[in-house]
């Protein structure tokens, strides 16, 4: 792949603004600045004709492009693109002319609050099923659990400032980031921290992802694309969710916080 300048990196990802904050404990308004989270927009270019437009933080423009392209199924390994170019606002990627030629079709608009289109099961999960439950690469101790959350936590700076971000990390079995990222939109912060690990050529296999963000069906379906065996956050799934992770041997864990957790689907890469 060749890859260029990552010039979006350069922008600020929150902005000093003037505001008004009311305490009913001292009775009166007061002015004072404080930080909000920017949001910004990337367009995706495939072949040289638009395909996705971003709504996002304007940062890992690189890491975001690669990862959505693989945990939307569009493509299955590195190789598949031919070549990256990051400009400002802007990534331009050329792939393999079989895969070009399957991506034909109108532009997206993936914005910050929802995945990219309406939910359809990628029929290689159901058959992928079984192979993928049976699959034991990586078995983890609650504790290894529980340790990636106070990682996530302790690295979301931008969520601290501001109050207005998800956090997603990936880690191996010993709970030690491999890949972190911050974006307005809990799909994308996951797409750039499977952007990274692939970028960084990190088995994805052998590691498992931790997200601040709610575990709705695509959500899982992202971590199954990628071929991350185990998805941990702090927040709550949804019932199409557990039904996509049971019948792809995902392993699916939710109110991960303080010394609990809830295993939802799959227990058995859980070492007790």
């Amino acid at each position: 792949m060749k890859f260029g300048e990552n010039e979006t990196e350069k922008e600020h990802v929150t902005v000093e603004k003037e505001l008004i904050r009311f305490d009913l404990r001292k009775g009166s308004p007061e002015p004072l600045k404080d930080q909000v989270v920017a949001e910004g927009q990337v367009e995706l270019y495939i072949g040289g004709s638009h395909h996705t437009t971003f709504l996002c933080s304007i940062s890992q423009a690189k890491e975001l492009a690669v990862g959505h392209l693989v945990t939307e199924g569009l493509i299955n390994k590195p190789e598949d693109i031919t070549s990256l170019e990051v400009g400002r606002g802007e990534v331009h990627v050329n792939l393999t002319k079989k895969l070009a030629a399957r991506l034909q079709g109108k532009p997206q608009l993936i914005l910050t609050s929802c995945g990219s289109r309406g939910l359809k099961i990628p029929p290689r999960i159901w058959m992928n099923a079984r192979r993928a439950s049976a699959d034991l690469s990586i078995r983890l101790n609650p504790q290894t659990i529980l340790k990636a959350i106070v990682e996530l936590n302790s690295r979301a700076l931008t969520f601290r400032r501001t109050g207005g971000s998800h956090a997603a990390a990936l880690l191996d079995d010993d709970g030690e980031v491999l890949a972190f990222s911050e974006d307005i939109g809990r799909h994308n912060a996951i797409d750039k921290v499977i952007g990274e690990a692939i970028l960084k050529g990190i088995d994805l296999r052998r590691s498992f992802l931790a997200s601040t963000g709610r575990l709705t069906s695509e959500m899982v379906v992202k971590a199954v694309y990628a071929g991350v065996p185990v998805i941990v956050s702090i927040s709550a799934p949804t019932d199409n969710a557990i039904k996509i992770a049971e019948m792809a041997g995902l392993t699916l864990i939710g109110f991960a916080r303080g010394k609990r957790f809830n295993i939802y689907a799959h227990h058995d890469k859980v070492l007790f």
